[in-house]
């Protein structure tokens, strides 16, 4: 059975999905924009594609990971994955009950459209009126993208 799901899995992510993977189960929120997920009793660490949210010791980071365990409280999830990234972890859209929970990380300002990444242009827009509204990240006006905290070092390797 296990070698089944491997196979699905590897022949979704390969091409593309047209449909998501359904039932993943959570296993534990790393952070907000990563989740450890089984499925079929293998372990997938999905990476929350599009998006990135802040660093666990940046302001808003606890606020982004606990927001994503409260949106994948019922522990069963779909996701469309498109591939591994560099760490090996694999790329995810996620889905709960219809809701995208990439966008609505981005919806309630608790993570920033990864602009590197982008493919979906849309996801701006729904940006632009949480920054509007002031939600999470946008409440402050020094938030500091995720990518630049990192690269300047700022955050806690012991985490």
């Amino acid at each position: 059975m296990k070698f089944f799901f491997t196979i699905l899995i590897f022949c979704f992510c390969s091409g593309g999905l047209a449909e998501p993977v359904e039932d993943f189960q959570v296993v534990r929120i790393v952070d907000g924009d990563t989740v450890h997920a089984s499925l079929g009793g293998i372990l997938y660490k999905i990476r929350l594609v599009e998006i990135d949210a802040p660093e666990r010791d940046q302001p808003f980071g606890e606020a982004a990971k606990v927001y994503l365990g409260e949106l994948l409280s019922d522990g069963i999830f779909s996701a469309e994955l498109s591939g591994k990234d560099r760490y090996g972890r694999y790329l995810g859209r996620l889905y709960q009950n219809g809701l995208d929970i990439n966008r609505e990380m981005v919806d309630e300002g608790l993570a920033w459209v990864y602009d590197r990444y982008v493919t979906d242009k849309g996801l701006y827009g729904h940006q632009e009126i949480a920054r509007k509204a002031g939600k999470g990240i946008w409440s402050v006006g020094d938030a500091i993208p995720p990518w630049e905290w990192r690269r300047m070092g700022l955050q806690n390797e012991n985490l």
